[in-house]
Parts: structure tokens; C-alpha cells; sequence
């Protein structure tokens, strides 16, 4: 059967009657000659069904087939509406707000925060984004697809809707790439696939890791901690990460050695390296390469020169000393005073450690000292010990073959040099050798 529609002519105005199956369509008007397009059929209504009963629910009574209503007490049940559809939505970072919206936008809806990608998202037509795993305050964290190879892989993409901090932060981007190419021998850091800058965003992608940090596993296993035997072993490949990044020139720091930042492989052995977004280099030398910088630290783990806003290598052997003690006790240092505490044990007070662990422990005191120079000088000598299981207390000196102390700066016999460079004076700009308290030119207290 035929339906006919009732449309104008948008040109005489004049009524028309067309065919319903014509909707959409181009035609004529009879009378002006003018050629338009027929408006679109709308769409069915769906009335929802009655349910189907078998009996009454109000009054128990027999349900004739088909009835629209009870033949005992009248009663007539609801149509079943359908499920409104499920619109996907994403949560804006930004903690005051946290309003949800609709994947798709790139703004939040009720603050303009920048908001992550949705899942399905292609970058440079190789890399596609599948699914959100970690989100913070400057980016995001996501588990996606190298369409080329097939492979997981993990995207970290940078967050910042404020035009006045987006410069800061893709210097930021740009340098945690260039320290991820640079780390690219050492086998605990993820290697990195490629750096990504567009106009308003940025990303890194990276090799997936299959695990979960370490503070997650502590704190899912009620803090039990790791066997010293283990922690040591992760302490070697750490100080190996440690040894390259400080060998550069100028020295890279990394600024934020803790749990969190250390990956447990799901063979529960193996250990990867991760977040090296707050690393960065010493800068010159000198008293205008020494003034305060930013301020980047975590508290317990940081010792207090990097506090203060003047971090240098042996800040990270402090941070490594501290995550060791967390890893091996299941509690979160607190700075120096866990040195203290570590001291006051090993000097007799309290519970005594067990013999055959006391040089970890030393070694853990030693490296949470207040003073950098009372630490290990670098993370090289560190890995030595852990390796070796105890602590060196004699070097000998390459020039005369005197016998010193561990970390003098000069040898006892001819003076010779022992140690490497440490950062010039702040008075006079000239350097002396790590260890020396005072500088050797001006008598200035190095610092």
C-alpha cells in the first residue's frame, strides 16, 4: 500500500502530496517549476512492549494471553522502556573538577583541562592508543598497539592546558627523551620507540612492561619485605643506571629514586627502571651553575641538599639508600634520621641485626648521611660492594702504593688524587676533589 506525505515547495509555497518511499529525494514543483529536495522520513517511534506475565502481580490471578490488563482487578503493568544507550566517558585530571565527558572531546567540558586520549586513537598512522593505565596531574599513561609490528607497547602523553607552562613542560618531554636514547644499553630501562611532538601535545613511546612497582607489591602484600639477598641485586642494576647517567657531560641526575619508580617484572626477579621525567643535568660549574634549582624531591627519599634545591650526584646514592631500606624492611624511610636509627642498632642499641647482614646495613647508613661527603662518591664504588657482599674500607694508591681510607680525597703518601672532581666553590669557582670539606684554593666550606 502506498502512503503519501504532505510537503511545501520552499519556492510558491504551495502544498504538495508525494510519495512517502520518494522522502529524500529530489523533485519538481508543478506549479513553479522549482527543484528541491524532499524532506527526510522520520524515524519510527518504538512503543515499548507490555511484559509478558503469567500471572497477576498484584492480586496472583491467572494473565489471559495477550491481555493489556487483569481481568480480576484491573490492574495494568508498565511498558518495559528500553536501555538508554551507554555513552563511554572520561573523567577530567584536573582534582577540583573531575567532571565526567564524553570520549571525543579534548577539553573538559566544565573547566577546559586537556583531557586523554580516547582509546582507538592513531598516532603518526603507527601508533594506537587502547586503553588508559595511569593518569597525574601533568600526564597520562596508556597501554597501545605498534600496528607496524604488532606489539604492546606503552604511550606517555603530555598534559597541560596552561599556555604559560606548556614551553616548561615539553622541555621536560624533550629532555626525558633524550635520557631515555642515551640509556638505551642499559637492559632495566625501557627503550624508547619514538618521540612524538605535535602543536599542542606530546608523547613518548616506549617498550610495555608486563609488572607492577614495587610500593604497589608491598602494599598489596601487607608490606612484607624483599630478602636482602634480592634487594641487593636490584641495587646492582640500579647503580649501573646511576654509574651512565653520572658519567655524562655535564652529569645527569635523576632526582627521583624511590618504590614507585622501579617496575617488578611478573617473574618476580627481574626489575625494570622507570619515570625518568624529573631527571636533569648538574649545569655548569661554578657559582652560577650552583645556585638553587627547582625544587623536585620525594620526602624520606631525598636527602637535604636536594631539598634545599641543590641536588648533586651522590643526592641519588641517599634516594637508592633509602628505597633499599624500604624494599628490605617494608617501611618508608624517613631521611637522615633512619641513618641515626640504623647507627644507633649496629652500634648495640635494640634489636641487634644479624651478622651475616650488618655490611647492608652499614652501607644503607653510610648512604643516608646528612653530609654528601661522609656517602659513597659514586654509584660505581656503591654497586662494588653490593655485588661483593661487604664493604671496602682500604684503596690503594696507583701512584706510590700507599694504603688509605676509603673516600680521602688525597693520598696520605704523595698526595696523589683519589677521588674524582667535586662542584666548584661557590666562593672562588675553583674545584677540588669529592671529599674535601673545605675548599683547597680559598678554604671555603664546600657545600
Amino acid at each position: 500500500m502506498t502512503t503519501m506525505m504532505k510537503c511545501a515547495c520552499p519556492g510558491c509555497r504551495k502544498v504538495l502530496d508525494a510519495k512517502s518511499e520518494h522522502a529524500g529525494r529530489a523533485v519538481r514543483c508543478p506549479g513553479c517549476q522549482k527543484v528541491f529536495k524532499l524532506p527526510a522520513a522520520k524515524a519510527a517511534v518504538q512503543v515499548p512492549e507490555p511484559p509478558k506475565l503469567e500471572s497477576c502481580p498484584l492480586c496472583a490471578g491467572p494473565w489471559s494471553p495477550g491481555a493489556v490488563a487483569c481481568g480480576d482487578c484491573g490492574f495494568m503493568p508498565q511498558p518495559v522502556a528500553p536501555p538508554a544507550p551507554q555513552v563511554p566517558q572520561i573523567r577530567c585530571i584536573h582534582p577540583p573538577c573531575g567532571a565526567s565527558n564524553d570520549v571525543g572531546r579534548k577539553t573538559c567540558l566544565r573547566c577546559g583541562t586537556l583531557l586523554p586520549c580516547p582509546p582507538g586513537t592513531v598516532l603518526e598512522d603507527r601508533y594506537r592508543v587502547d586503553a588508559l593505565l595511569a593518569l597525574g596531574g601533568f600526564g597520562a599513561v596508556y597501554r597501545g598497539t605498534d600496528l607496524a609490528s604488532g606489539a604492546t607497547i606503552a604511550i606517555k602523553e603530555m598534559l597541560c592546558a596552561d599556555k604559560a607552562q606548556f614551553t616548561l613542560r615539553l622541555n621536560f618531554f624533550r629532555r626525558e627523551a633524550k635520557i631515555l636514547k642515551s640509556l638505551a644499553s642499559e637492559s632495566i630501562v625501557p627503550g624508547l620507540l619514538a618521540f612524538i611532538e605535535q602543536e599542542h601535545a606530546a608523547y613518548l613511546v616506549m617498550d610495555f612492561i608486563e609488572g607492577k612497582d614495587l610500593l604497589k607489591v608491598l602494599e598489596a602484600s601487607n608490606n612484607r619485605p624483599f630478602p636482602i639477598e634480592v634487594v641487593a641485586d636490584w641495587g646492582v642494576a640500579i647503580c649501573q643506571v646511576l654509574d651512565t647517567m653520572h658519567r655524562h657531560d655535564p652529569p645527569l641526575i635523576h632526582r627521583d629514586v624511590k618504590p614507585d619508580n622501579l617496575m617488578l617484572l611478573d617473574n618476580r626477579t627481574g626489575i625494570r627502571m622507570i619515570d625518568f621525567g624529573t631527571a636533569r643535568d648538574i649545569g655548569p660549574s661554578g657559582p652560577d651553575g650552583q645556585r638553587a634549582k627547582t625544587r623536585i624531591f620525594t620526602e624520606g627519599y631525598a636527602p637535604p641538599e636536594q631539598v634545599v634545591g641543590r641536588p648533586e650526584i651522590r643526592s641519588d646514592l641517599f634516594a637508592l639508600a633509602g628505597t633499599l631500606y624500604h624494599l628490605a624492611t617494608g617501611s618508608v624511610p624517613e631521611g637522615t634520621s633512619t641513618g641515626a636509627e640504623i647507627k644507633a642498632r649496629l652500634a648495640g642499641q635494640g634489636v641487634p641485626y644479624p651478622e651475616c647482614d650488618r655490611w647492608f646495613w652499614d652501607l644503607i647508613r653510610i648512604n643516608l648521611s646528612e653530609d654528601p661527603s661522609d656517602r659513597y662518591f659514586s654509584a660505581r664504588d656503591l654497586g662494588k660492594d653490593l655485588v661483593g657482599r661487604s664493604l671496602a674500607t682500604q684503596v690503594a694508591c696507583d701512584g706510590c702504593g700507599e694504603t688509605n681510607a676509603v673516600r680521602i680525597p688525597y693520598c696520605a703518601g704523595c698526595a696523589a688524587e683519589l677521588t674524582d672532581a667535586a662542584h666548584a666553590c661557590l666562593d672562588c669557582g675553583k674545584p677540588s676533589r669529592m671529599g674535601c670539606r673545605y675548599c683547597i684554593h680559598c678554604g671555603g666550606r664546600m657545600r
